[in-house]
């Protein structure tokens, strides 16, 4: 399966599906969480940020949405969890904490 590359690059390579890092790329710098997002910022880079323009259009969308969802939780007060289980069994959804 081709990854991308751990670190700054966007390279690519090839490496079986191990998502522990530290035991698969022994002595590669990790950046932190935001390191690389703030370079991204620096150098102008514009990939990982959402355009002015798609973000009110985002919330032009989704804010009556949520106002509905918001008013029907308040009025029925929210889901009871025997509803929740209710509706995981209709869907099939197997909860499983194994990971």
């Amino acid at each position: 399966m081709n990854v991308k590359s751990p670190g700054m690059s966007f390279e690519a390579e090839e490496s079986e599906l191990n998502l522990t890092y530290h035991d698969r790329f022994e002595g590669i710098d990790l950046p932190d969480a935001y390191e690389r997002l703030i370079l991204d910022f620096i150098l102008g880079t514009q990939t990982n940020f959402v355009r002015t323009d798609e973000l009110a259009e985002a919330w032009r969308i989704f804010t009556p949405l949520l106002h509905k969802l918001d008013a029907g939780a308040k009025k029925t007060g929210g889901l009871q969890n025997t509803e929740v289980e209710v509706l995981l069994k209709q869907t099939s959804f197997i909860k499983d904490l194994g990971f």
